[in-house]
Protein backbone atom coordinates (compact mmCIF):
# COMPACT_ATOMS: atom_id res chain seq x y z
CA UNK A 1 0.00 0.00 0.00
CA UNK A 2 3.11 2.45 -0.38
CA UNK A 3 1.89 3.63 -3.29
CA UNK A 4 -2.07 3.22 -2.85
CA UNK A 5 -4.14 6.21 -3.35
CA UNK A 6 -5.24 7.14 0.19
CA UNK A 7 -2.00 6.23 1.20
CA UNK A 8 -0.04 9.33 -0.46
CA UNK A 9 -3.55 11.30 0.04
CA UNK A 10 -2.23 10.84 3.83
CA UNK A 11 1.43 11.09 3.72
CA UNK A 12 0.14 14.53 1.31
CA UNK A 13 -1.97 15.64 4.06
CA UNK A 14 0.17 15.46 7.22
CA UNK A 15 3.35 16.68 5.00
CA UNK A 16 1.81 20.14 3.40
CA UNK A 17 1.43 22.06 7.05
CA UNK A 18 5.04 20.95 7.61
CA UNK A 19 6.50 22.34 4.21
CA UNK A 20 4.04 25.19 2.76
CA UNK A 21 6.29 28.43 3.07
CA UNK A 22 9.41 26.85 3.31
CA UNK A 23 12.16 27.76 0.63
CA UNK A 24 13.06 24.92 -1.56
CA UNK A 25 16.95 25.24 -1.01
CA UNK A 26 18.06 21.70 -3.91
CA UNK A 27 17.38 18.55 -5.16
CA UNK A 28 20.03 16.14 -5.29
CA UNK A 29 20.36 12.25 -5.22
CA UNK A 30 22.77 9.91 -3.48
CA UNK A 31 20.70 6.45 -4.03
CA UNK A 32 19.08 4.33 -6.70
CA UNK A 33 15.96 5.96 -8.35
CA UNK A 34 15.58 7.97 -5.07
CA UNK A 35 15.33 11.98 -5.27
CA UNK A 36 16.15 14.24 -2.00
CA UNK A 37 14.13 17.94 -1.84
CA UNK A 38 15.88 19.81 0.76
CA UNK A 39 13.79 22.74 2.10
CA UNK A 40 15.55 25.73 4.32
CA UNK A 41 16.39 27.22 6.66
CA UNK A 42 16.55 23.69 8.29
CA UNK A 43 15.18 20.01 8.20
CA UNK A 44 13.18 17.99 7.22
CA UNK A 45 13.51 16.77 3.63
CA UNK A 46 11.27 15.21 1.37
CA UNK A 47 12.63 11.59 0.18
CA UNK A 48 11.15 10.69 -3.34
CA UNK A 49 11.47 7.30 -4.05
CA UNK A 50 10.76 5.84 -7.06
CA UNK A 51 11.71 2.31 -6.97
CA UNK A 52 9.68 0.00 -8.68
CA UNK A 53 8.51 -2.03 -5.97
CA UNK A 54 8.52 1.01 -3.67
CA UNK A 55 7.17 4.44 -5.23
CA UNK A 56 6.22 6.87 -2.21
CA UNK A 57 7.62 10.12 -0.21
CA UNK A 58 8.12 10.92 2.63
CA UNK A 59 9.94 13.71 5.51
CA UNK A 60 13.53 12.42 6.96
CA UNK A 61 14.52 14.79 9.61
CA UNK A 62 18.49 13.60 9.57
CA UNK A 63 19.60 13.46 5.95
CA UNK A 64 22.84 14.39 5.57
CA UNK A 65 24.68 14.48 2.31
CA UNK A 66 27.07 12.20 1.05
CA UNK A 67 30.58 13.70 0.31
CA UNK A 68 30.68 10.99 -2.76
CA UNK A 69 28.37 9.56 -5.13
CA UNK A 70 25.50 12.36 -4.86
CA UNK A 71 24.32 14.23 -7.51
CA UNK A 72 22.64 17.80 -8.02
CA UNK A 73 19.25 17.02 -9.84
CA UNK A 74 16.92 19.77 -11.26
CA UNK A 75 18.45 22.96 -10.38
CA UNK A 76 15.94 24.76 -12.15
CA UNK A 77 13.56 24.38 -8.79
CA UNK A 78 16.32 26.05 -6.23
CA UNK A 79 15.72 28.90 -4.09
CA UNK A 80 11.98 28.92 -4.72
CA UNK A 81 9.27 28.88 -2.34
CA UNK A 82 7.34 26.56 -1.80
CA UNK A 83 3.14 28.05 -1.62
CA UNK A 84 1.47 24.80 -1.90
CA UNK A 85 1.45 20.79 -1.74
CA UNK A 86 -1.46 18.36 -3.17
CA UNK A 87 -2.55 15.40 -4.58
CA UNK A 88 -4.50 15.14 -7.78
CA UNK A 89 -7.94 13.64 -6.68
CA UNK A 90 -8.31 10.03 -7.71
CA UNK A 91 -4.48 9.91 -9.55
CA UNK A 92 -1.09 9.33 -7.82
CA UNK A 93 0.29 12.18 -8.76
CA UNK A 94 1.79 14.87 -5.75
CA UNK A 95 1.52 18.39 -6.68
CA UNK A 96 4.72 21.06 -5.53
CA UNK A 97 3.53 24.82 -6.32
CA UNK A 98 6.28 27.13 -6.25
CA UNK A 99 5.80 30.61 -6.23
CA UNK A 100 6.83 31.57 -9.32
CA UNK A 101 4.18 29.75 -11.45
CA UNK A 102 6.53 26.65 -11.83
CA UNK A 103 5.51 23.13 -10.08
CA UNK A 104 7.51 19.98 -9.28
CA UNK A 105 4.68 17.12 -9.90
CA UNK A 106 5.87 13.70 -8.40
CA UNK A 107 4.37 10.62 -9.77
CA UNK A 108 4.00 7.16 -8.39
CA UNK A 109 3.17 4.62 -10.96
CA UNK A 110 5.46 1.75 -10.03
CA UNK A 111 8.50 1.48 -13.06
CA UNK A 112 7.62 4.27 -14.47
CA UNK A 113 7.71 6.36 -11.42
CA UNK A 114 9.07 9.90 -12.15
CA UNK A 115 9.80 13.72 -10.96
CA UNK A 116 9.18 16.56 -13.34
CA UNK A 117 9.66 20.09 -13.31
CA UNK A 118 7.13 21.65 -15.25
CA UNK A 119 7.10 25.80 -16.56
CA UNK A 120 3.92 27.44 -18.61
CA UNK A 121 2.63 23.63 -18.72
CA UNK A 122 6.18 22.48 -20.73
CA UNK A 123 8.66 19.76 -19.02
CA UNK A 124 11.67 21.45 -18.36
CA UNK A 125 13.61 19.07 -16.68
CA UNK A 126 13.20 15.87 -14.90
CA UNK A 127 14.67 13.28 -12.23
CA UNK A 128 14.75 10.28 -14.94
CA UNK A 129 14.06 9.75 -18.81
CA UNK A 130 15.20 13.30 -19.12
CA UNK A 131 16.11 13.66 -22.91
CA UNK A 132 12.90 11.33 -23.87
CA UNK A 133 10.52 13.82 -21.65
CA UNK A 134 12.39 17.47 -21.77
CA UNK A 135 10.27 19.92 -23.82
CA UNK A 136 7.19 17.84 -24.19
CA UNK A 137 3.49 18.69 -22.50
CA UNK A 138 2.45 18.18 -18.86
CA UNK A 139 -1.29 17.15 -18.87
CA UNK A 140 -2.85 15.52 -15.64
CA UNK A 141 -6.65 15.05 -15.33
CA UNK A 142 -8.20 15.14 -11.82
CA UNK A 143 -11.13 12.35 -11.67
CA UNK A 144 -13.98 12.19 -8.74
CA UNK A 145 -14.20 9.09 -6.70
CA UNK A 146 -17.27 7.44 -6.55
CA UNK A 147 -17.89 3.92 -5.26
CA UNK A 148 -20.94 2.88 -7.61
CA UNK A 149 -22.06 -0.54 -5.86
CA UNK A 150 -24.11 -0.83 -8.16
CA UNK A 151 -22.32 -0.91 -11.18
CA UNK A 152 -19.93 -3.77 -9.06
CA UNK A 153 -22.96 -5.73 -8.73
CA UNK A 154 -23.56 -5.23 -12.27
CA UNK A 155 -19.93 -6.31 -12.83
CA UNK A 156 -20.29 -9.71 -11.28
CA UNK A 157 -23.24 -10.63 -13.21
CA UNK A 158 -21.79 -9.62 -16.49
CA UNK A 159 -18.56 -11.55 -15.78
CA UNK A 160 -19.37 -14.40 -14.16
CA UNK A 161 -15.88 -16.72 -14.81
CA UNK A 162 -14.02 -13.85 -13.80
CA UNK A 163 -11.69 -14.04 -10.55
CA UNK A 164 -13.79 -12.15 -7.89
CA UNK A 165 -10.44 -10.59 -7.15
CA UNK A 166 -10.12 -9.12 -10.04
CA UNK A 167 -13.66 -7.81 -10.69
CA UNK A 168 -13.37 -5.50 -7.66
CA UNK A 169 -10.28 -4.20 -8.86
CA UNK A 170 -11.82 -3.34 -12.02
CA UNK A 171 -14.72 -1.75 -10.42
CA UNK A 172 -13.04 0.43 -7.89
CA UNK A 173 -9.29 0.52 -8.51
CA UNK A 174 -8.89 3.53 -6.12
CA UNK A 175 -8.67 1.05 -3.75
CA UNK A 176 -5.84 -1.00 -5.04
CA UNK A 177 -5.13 -4.91 -4.91
CA UNK A 178 -4.18 -5.07 -1.04
CA UNK A 179 -7.23 -3.76 0.11
CA UNK A 180 -9.21 -5.87 -2.09
CA UNK A 181 -7.83 -8.90 -1.04
CA UNK A 182 -8.67 -7.86 2.88
CA UNK A 183 -12.15 -7.18 1.29
CA UNK A 184 -12.63 -10.46 0.29
CA UNK A 185 -11.03 -11.90 3.43
CA UNK A 186 -13.26 -10.51 5.89
CA UNK A 187 -16.50 -11.40 3.65
CA UNK A 188 -14.92 -14.54 4.04
CA UNK A 189 -14.69 -15.53 0.20
CA UNK A 190 -11.45 -16.65 -1.08
CA UNK A 191 -9.50 -14.58 -3.22
CA UNK A 192 -9.53 -17.22 -6.14
CA UNK A 193 -13.43 -17.55 -6.01
CA UNK A 194 -15.20 -17.08 -9.52
CA UNK A 195 -17.37 -13.83 -9.60
CA UNK A 196 -20.52 -16.21 -10.00
CA UNK A 197 -20.19 -17.94 -6.99
CA UNK A 198 -20.82 -14.50 -4.82
CA UNK A 199 -24.55 -14.48 -4.86
CA UNK A 200 -27.14 -13.18 -2.07
CA UNK A 201 -25.34 -13.01 1.29
CA UNK A 202 -21.95 -13.20 -0.06
CA UNK A 203 -22.21 -10.33 -2.34
CA UNK A 204 -23.93 -8.06 0.84
CA UNK A 205 -21.42 -8.83 3.47
CA UNK A 206 -18.68 -8.31 0.62
CA UNK A 207 -19.77 -4.94 0.10
CA UNK A 208 -20.26 -4.18 3.74
CA UNK A 209 -16.71 -4.94 4.22
CA UNK A 210 -15.66 -3.25 0.77
CA UNK A 211 -18.12 0.01 2.98
CA UNK A 212 -16.05 -0.93 6.37
CA UNK A 213 -12.70 -0.34 4.19
CA UNK A 214 -13.97 3.21 3.02
CA UNK A 215 -14.42 4.36 6.24
CA UNK A 216 -11.21 3.49 7.71
CA UNK A 217 -9.17 4.52 4.58
CA UNK A 218 -10.35 8.03 5.64
CA UNK A 219 -9.40 7.80 9.14
CA UNK A 220 -5.81 5.67 8.51
CA UNK A 221 -4.16 4.52 11.37
CA UNK A 222 -0.61 3.46 10.24
CA UNK A 223 1.19 -0.33 10.76
CA UNK A 224 3.55 -2.57 9.66
CA UNK A 225 3.32 -6.26 9.43
CA UNK A 226 6.28 -8.30 9.86
CA UNK A 227 7.62 -11.52 9.68
CA UNK A 228 10.55 -12.77 11.54
CA UNK A 229 11.60 -8.99 11.73
CA UNK A 230 11.27 -8.62 8.13
CA UNK A 231 8.21 -6.00 6.87
CA UNK A 232 6.43 -7.40 4.19
CA UNK A 233 3.09 -5.09 4.69
CA UNK A 234 2.33 -1.63 5.02
CA UNK A 235 -1.38 -0.21 5.56
CA UNK A 236 -3.20 2.31 6.50
CA UNK A 237 -5.59 0.26 8.00
CA UNK A 238 -5.92 -3.25 9.80
CA UNK A 239 -5.32 -6.07 7.59
CA UNK A 240 -6.86 -9.28 9.01
CA UNK A 241 -5.46 -11.41 6.27
CA UNK A 242 -2.25 -10.41 7.72
CA UNK A 243 -2.65 -12.67 11.00
CA UNK A 244 0.05 -14.23 11.09
CA UNK A 245 2.35 -11.66 11.40
CA UNK A 246 3.43 -9.14 13.76
CA UNK A 247 2.21 -6.02 13.91
CA UNK A 248 4.08 -2.53 14.49
CA UNK A 249 2.05 0.49 14.91
CA UNK A 250 3.21 3.92 14.18
CA UNK A 251 2.08 7.15 14.93
CA UNK A 252 3.34 8.90 12.03
CA UNK A 253 2.96 7.63 8.60
CA UNK A 254 6.14 9.54 7.61
CA UNK A 255 7.99 7.54 10.25
CA UNK A 256 6.62 4.56 9.13
CA UNK A 257 7.83 4.28 5.62
CA UNK A 258 10.81 5.55 6.74
CA UNK A 259 11.06 2.78 8.55
CA UNK A 260 9.65 -0.13 6.16
CA UNK A 261 12.08 1.31 3.22
CA UNK A 262 14.99 1.56 5.71
CA UNK A 263 14.48 -2.22 6.87
CA UNK A 264 13.52 -3.43 3.55
CA UNK A 265 16.74 -2.32 2.11
CA UNK A 266 19.03 -4.01 5.05
CA UNK A 267 17.48 -7.20 4.27
CA UNK A 268 17.50 -6.55 0.40
CA UNK A 269 21.21 -6.20 0.84
CA UNK A 270 21.63 -9.09 3.12
CA UNK A 271 20.13 -11.38 0.52
CA UNK A 272 21.92 -9.94 -2.19
CA UNK A 273 24.98 -10.39 -0.54
CA UNK A 274 24.27 -13.55 1.05
CA UNK A 275 23.21 -14.50 -2.90
CA UNK A 276 26.46 -13.42 -4.12
CA UNK A 277 28.37 -15.26 -1.95
CA UNK A 278 26.32 -18.63 -2.53
CA UNK A 279 26.80 -18.19 -5.91
CA UNK A 280 30.19 -17.91 -6.47
CA UNK A 281 30.37 -21.07 -3.80
CA UNK A 282 28.01 -23.00 -5.67
CA UNK A 283 29.89 -21.86 -9.14
CA UNK A 284 33.09 -23.47 -7.40
CA UNK A 285 31.42 -26.64 -6.25
CA UNK A 286 29.87 -27.62 -9.68
CA UNK A 287 33.60 -26.95 -11.25
CA UNK A 288 35.21 -29.16 -8.74
CA UNK A 289 32.44 -32.10 -9.41
CA UNK A 290 33.12 -31.56 -13.27
CA UNK A 291 36.83 -32.40 -12.35
CA UNK A 292 36.22 -34.82 -9.99
CA UNK A 293 34.44 -36.75 -12.95
CA UNK A 294 37.37 -36.34 -15.50
CA UNK A 295 39.54 -37.02 -13.37
CA UNK A 296 37.61 -40.56 -11.87
CA UNK A 297 38.05 -41.40 -15.54
CA UNK A 298 41.31 -40.86 -15.83
CA UNK A 299 42.08 -42.89 -12.55
CA UNK A 300 40.56 -46.23 -13.98
CA UNK A 301 42.53 -45.91 -16.96
CA UNK A 302 46.07 -45.54 -14.99
CA UNK A 303 44.39 -48.70 -13.17
CA UNK A 304 45.79 -50.72 -16.01
CA UNK A 305 49.31 -50.10 -14.24
CA UNK A 306 49.53 -53.91 -13.30
CA UNK A 307 48.60 -55.22 -16.51
CA UNK A 308 51.52 -53.11 -18.02
CA UNK A 309 54.03 -54.40 -16.05
CA UNK A 310 52.22 -58.06 -16.57
CA UNK A 311 52.59 -57.30 -20.47
CA UNK A 312 56.45 -55.86 -19.86
CA UNK A 313 57.54 -59.03 -17.93
CA UNK A 314 56.24 -61.25 -20.25
CA UNK A 315 58.23 -59.77 -22.95
CA UNK A 316 61.02 -59.85 -21.14
CA UNK A 317 60.57 -63.89 -20.09
CA UNK A 318 60.08 -64.42 -24.16
CA UNK A 319 62.23 -62.01 -25.77
CA UNK A 320 63.86 -65.12 -28.15
CA UNK A 321 60.62 -65.10 -29.75
CA UNK A 322 60.68 -61.30 -30.95
CA UNK A 323 62.21 -59.83 -33.27
CA UNK A 324 62.65 -56.01 -34.56
CA UNK A 325 60.09 -55.07 -36.99
CA UNK A 326 57.14 -57.21 -35.12
CA UNK A 327 54.21 -54.86 -34.48
CA UNK A 328 52.13 -57.92 -32.21
CA UNK A 329 53.29 -61.05 -30.74
CA UNK A 330 50.83 -63.68 -28.93
CA UNK A 331 52.67 -65.10 -25.41
CA UNK A 332 50.60 -67.33 -23.08
CA UNK A 333 47.26 -66.67 -25.67
CA UNK A 334 47.61 -62.77 -24.72
CA UNK A 335 47.97 -60.54 -28.03
CA UNK A 336 50.47 -57.70 -27.10
CA UNK A 337 50.77 -54.52 -29.38
CA UNK A 338 54.75 -53.64 -29.93
CA UNK A 339 56.49 -50.46 -31.30
CA UNK A 340 58.19 -52.23 -34.64
CA UNK A 341 60.83 -49.67 -34.54
CA UNK A 342 62.30 -50.66 -31.38
CA UNK A 343 64.08 -53.48 -30.22
CA UNK A 344 62.45 -56.23 -28.22
CA UNK A 345 63.64 -55.22 -24.82
CA UNK A 346 62.83 -51.72 -25.46
CA UNK A 347 59.67 -52.76 -26.04
CA UNK A 348 59.34 -54.61 -22.71
CA UNK A 349 61.27 -51.21 -21.31
CA UNK A 350 58.33 -49.55 -22.92
CA UNK A 351 55.61 -51.39 -21.04
CA UNK A 352 57.00 -50.74 -18.03
CA UNK A 353 57.48 -47.41 -17.91
CA UNK A 354 53.45 -46.94 -19.18
CA UNK A 355 53.36 -49.13 -15.31
CA UNK A 356 55.47 -46.35 -14.19
CA UNK A 357 53.33 -43.35 -15.19
CA UNK A 358 49.88 -45.32 -14.59
CA UNK A 359 50.67 -45.46 -11.05
CA UNK A 360 51.88 -41.87 -10.29
CA UNK A 361 48.73 -40.81 -12.47
CA UNK A 362 47.07 -42.95 -10.18
CA UNK A 363 48.51 -41.80 -6.81
CA UNK A 364 48.09 -38.06 -8.21
CA UNK A 365 44.30 -38.73 -9.13
CA UNK A 366 43.80 -40.08 -5.57
CA UNK A 367 45.31 -36.80 -4.13
CA UNK A 368 43.27 -34.75 -6.01
CA UNK A 369 40.65 -36.96 -5.83
CA UNK A 370 40.56 -36.05 -1.87
CA UNK A 371 41.00 -32.70 -2.69
CA UNK A 372 38.37 -32.04 -4.75
CA UNK A 373 36.23 -33.77 -2.70
CA UNK A 374 36.95 -31.63 0.56
CA UNK A 375 36.36 -28.70 -1.37
CA UNK A 376 32.75 -29.88 -2.15
CA UNK A 377 32.01 -31.00 1.71
CA UNK A 378 33.26 -27.59 2.61
CA UNK A 379 31.28 -25.73 0.17
CA UNK A 380 27.90 -27.77 0.90
CA UNK A 381 28.67 -26.74 4.48
CA UNK A 382 28.94 -23.10 3.80
CA UNK A 383 25.98 -22.82 1.81
CA UNK A 384 24.00 -24.52 4.92
CA UNK A 385 25.53 -21.88 7.44
CA UNK A 386 24.56 -19.39 4.79
CA UNK A 387 21.11 -20.72 4.92
CA UNK A 388 20.79 -19.32 8.69
CA UNK A 389 21.56 -15.57 8.28
CA UNK A 390 19.07 -12.85 8.13
CA UNK A 391 20.95 -10.08 9.03
CA UNK A 392 23.59 -7.93 7.83
CA UNK A 393 25.60 -8.38 11.69
CA UNK A 394 25.45 -12.20 10.96
CA UNK A 395 26.61 -11.93 7.52
CA UNK A 396 29.95 -9.73 8.96
CA UNK A 397 30.19 -12.72 11.17
CA UNK A 398 30.03 -15.66 9.25
CA UNK A 399 32.61 -13.96 6.91
CA UNK A 400 34.64 -13.40 9.70
CA UNK A 401 34.40 -17.26 10.95
CA UNK A 402 35.00 -18.70 7.87
CA UNK A 403 37.13 -16.09 6.27
CA UNK A 404 40.02 -18.84 5.57
CA UNK A 405 37.42 -21.32 3.83
CA UNK A 406 36.03 -18.16 1.88
CA UNK A 407 39.46 -17.61 0.51
CA UNK A 408 39.19 -20.82 -1.30
CA UNK A 409 36.27 -20.01 -3.16
CA UNK A 410 37.58 -16.79 -3.90
CA UNK A 411 36.09 -14.94 -1.95
CA UNK A 412 36.73 -12.69 1.25
CA UNK A 413 39.67 -9.88 2.13
CA UNK A 414 42.40 -10.90 0.06
CA UNK A 415 40.34 -11.53 -3.28
CA UNK A 416 38.45 -8.93 -2.73
CA UNK A 417 41.71 -7.03 -2.52
CA UNK A 418 42.35 -8.75 -5.77
CA UNK A 419 39.10 -7.68 -7.34
CA UNK A 420 40.34 -4.12 -7.08
CA UNK A 421 43.16 -4.31 -9.41
CA UNK A 422 42.84 -3.20 -13.05
CA UNK A 423 44.41 -5.82 -14.24
CA UNK A 424 43.96 -10.15 -15.53
CA UNK A 425 44.87 -11.62 -13.05
CA UNK A 426 45.86 -15.69 -13.70
CA UNK A 427 47.00 -18.96 -11.81
CA UNK A 428 49.41 -20.97 -12.64
CA UNK A 429 51.60 -24.01 -12.17
CA UNK A 430 52.58 -24.20 -8.55
CA UNK A 431 50.01 -21.57 -7.42
CA UNK A 432 51.56 -18.93 -8.63
CA UNK A 433 49.67 -15.41 -9.54
CA UNK A 434 50.69 -13.75 -12.65
CA UNK A 435 49.41 -10.43 -13.33
CA UNK A 436 49.15 -8.93 -16.89
CA UNK A 437 48.32 -5.55 -17.66
CA UNK A 438 45.48 -4.10 -19.63
CA UNK A 439 47.48 -1.05 -21.73
CA UNK A 440 50.39 0.94 -22.11
CA UNK A 441 49.37 3.57 -18.90
CA UNK A 442 48.13 0.17 -17.41
CA UNK A 443 51.19 -1.51 -18.17
CA UNK A 444 53.25 1.55 -16.34
CA UNK A 445 50.94 0.69 -13.14
CA UNK A 446 52.07 -3.24 -13.06
CA UNK A 447 55.44 -2.59 -13.78
CA UNK A 448 55.93 0.50 -11.52
CA UNK A 449 53.25 -0.05 -8.99
CA UNK A 450 52.70 -3.01 -8.47
CA UNK A 451 55.96 -4.97 -8.92
CA UNK A 452 58.54 -6.31 -6.19
CA UNK A 453 62.21 -6.21 -7.02
CA UNK A 454 61.89 -10.26 -7.46
CA UNK A 455 59.15 -10.98 -9.17
CA UNK A 456 59.28 -12.29 -12.75
CA UNK A 457 58.90 -9.75 -15.40
CA UNK A 458 57.69 -10.95 -19.20
CA UNK A 459 57.32 -8.97 -22.42
CA UNK A 460 56.76 -10.26 -26.49
CA UNK A 461 60.21 -9.15 -27.98
CA UNK A 462 59.79 -6.66 -31.15
CA UNK A 463 56.39 -6.27 -30.38
CA UNK A 464 53.95 -3.94 -28.37
CA UNK A 465 51.93 -5.83 -25.90
CA UNK A 466 51.16 -6.23 -21.82
CA UNK A 467 54.12 -6.41 -19.19
CA UNK A 468 53.43 -9.19 -17.35
CA UNK A 469 54.65 -10.09 -13.95
CA UNK A 470 54.80 -13.65 -12.21
CA UNK A 471 54.36 -12.88 -8.67
CA UNK A 472 56.87 -14.80 -7.02
CA UNK A 473 55.68 -14.78 -3.10
CA UNK A 474 52.03 -15.93 -4.18
CA UNK A 475 52.90 -19.44 -4.37
CA UNK A 476 54.81 -21.95 -2.61
CA UNK A 477 58.41 -21.83 -2.81
CA UNK A 478 60.48 -20.58 -6.62
CA UNK A 479 58.59 -20.88 -9.56
CA UNK A 480 59.40 -23.62 -11.69
CA UNK A 481 60.11 -24.14 -15.34
CA UNK A 482 56.29 -24.52 -16.30
CA UNK A 483 54.97 -21.75 -14.44
CA UNK A 484 57.64 -19.24 -16.08
CA UNK A 485 56.54 -20.94 -19.45
CA UNK A 486 52.83 -20.47 -18.56
CA UNK A 487 53.91 -16.65 -17.55
CA UNK A 488 55.76 -16.40 -21.28
CA UNK A 489 52.61 -17.31 -22.95
CA UNK A 490 50.60 -15.05 -21.56
CA UNK A 491 52.66 -12.48 -22.56
CA UNK A 492 52.86 -13.81 -25.68
CA UNK A 493 48.79 -14.20 -26.21
CA UNK A 494 48.54 -10.30 -24.55
CA UNK A 495 50.73 -8.81 -27.56
CA UNK A 496 50.58 -8.30 -31.24
CA UNK A 497 52.55 -11.77 -32.26
CA UNK A 498 49.16 -13.12 -30.50
CA UNK A 499 48.26 -15.35 -33.79
CA UNK A 500 52.12 -16.40 -34.39
CA UNK A 501 52.86 -20.56 -33.40
CA UNK A 502 56.03 -19.71 -30.95
CA UNK A 503 57.05 -16.24 -30.06
CA UNK A 504 60.20 -14.82 -28.34
CA UNK A 505 59.55 -13.67 -24.88
CA UNK A 506 61.82 -11.26 -22.94
CA UNK A 507 62.18 -12.81 -19.41
CA UNK A 508 64.07 -10.61 -15.97
CA UNK A 509 63.26 -9.75 -12.74
CA UNK A 510 61.60 -6.20 -12.51
CA UNK A 511 64.26 -5.07 -10.38
CA UNK A 512 66.34 -5.04 -13.72
CA UNK A 513 63.32 -2.86 -15.49
CA UNK A 514 63.55 0.41 -15.57
CA UNK A 515 61.43 3.71 -16.77
CA UNK A 516 63.73 6.26 -19.10
CA UNK A 517 62.70 9.61 -17.99
CA UNK A 518 60.34 11.08 -20.51
CA UNK A 519 59.45 7.55 -22.57
CA UNK A 520 56.06 6.58 -23.73
CA UNK A 521 53.43 5.16 -21.46
CA UNK A 522 54.38 1.81 -21.24
CA UNK A 523 57.89 1.85 -22.15
CA UNK A 524 61.05 0.71 -20.51
CA UNK A 525 64.53 -0.66 -20.80
CA UNK A 526 66.26 -4.26 -19.36
CA UNK A 527 69.40 -3.79 -18.15
CA UNK A 528 69.22 -8.19 -18.88
CA UNK A 529 67.34 -10.82 -20.10
CA UNK A 530 66.50 -14.51 -20.83
CA UNK A 531 64.72 -15.15 -23.95
CA UNK A 532 62.27 -18.00 -23.87
CA UNK A 533 60.20 -19.32 -26.82
CA UNK A 534 56.32 -19.29 -25.87
CA UNK A 535 52.95 -20.48 -27.60
CA UNK A 536 50.27 -17.79 -27.43
CA UNK A 537 48.24 -19.49 -24.71
CA UNK A 538 46.33 -18.84 -21.04
CA UNK A 539 46.16 -21.48 -18.47
CA UNK A 540 43.86 -24.38 -19.25
CA UNK A 541 42.80 -25.15 -16.10
CA UNK A 542 42.41 -21.51 -14.29
CA UNK A 543 42.04 -19.50 -17.49
CA UNK A 544 41.69 -15.83 -16.60
CA UNK A 545 39.93 -13.89 -13.56
CA UNK A 546 39.48 -10.39 -15.38
CA UNK A 547 38.95 -7.54 -13.01
CA UNK A 548 37.60 -4.48 -13.85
Amino acid sequence: MLSNYYTLKYLTETAAPVLEGRTLTGAFTQERDELIISFGPSPPSLVISCRPDASTFYLHDGIARARRNSMDIMDGCRNARLTGLSIIPGDRVIHLALEDGRLVAAQFFGPKSNVLLVHNGTIVDTFKRAKELAGSRYETVAEEIIFDFARFRQALERNPSSVASSVLRKSFPVLGSTVAREALFRAEIPPSALASQITGDARSTLEQAVRQIIQELHHPTVRVYERESVPELFSIIPLHHAGDHAEKKFDSVHEAVRYFLARRRAVSQVVDRKSAVAATIRQRIAKARRTETAISEEAAESSRADAYERTGTLLMAHLSHITRGDRNVVIDAEPIALDPRLSPVHNAQRYFERAKRSRLAAQQAVSRLESLRGEIALGERLLSGLDDIATEEEVKGFMHDHAEDLERFGIGGKSEKQSQLPFRIFTVEGGFEVWAGKSSENNDLLTLHHAKPNDLWFHARGSSGSHVLLKVGSGKGEPGKKAKEQAAGIAAYYSKMKNAKMVPVAMTEKKYVRKPKGAPPGTVVLEREKVIFAEPSLPKETGSRKRL
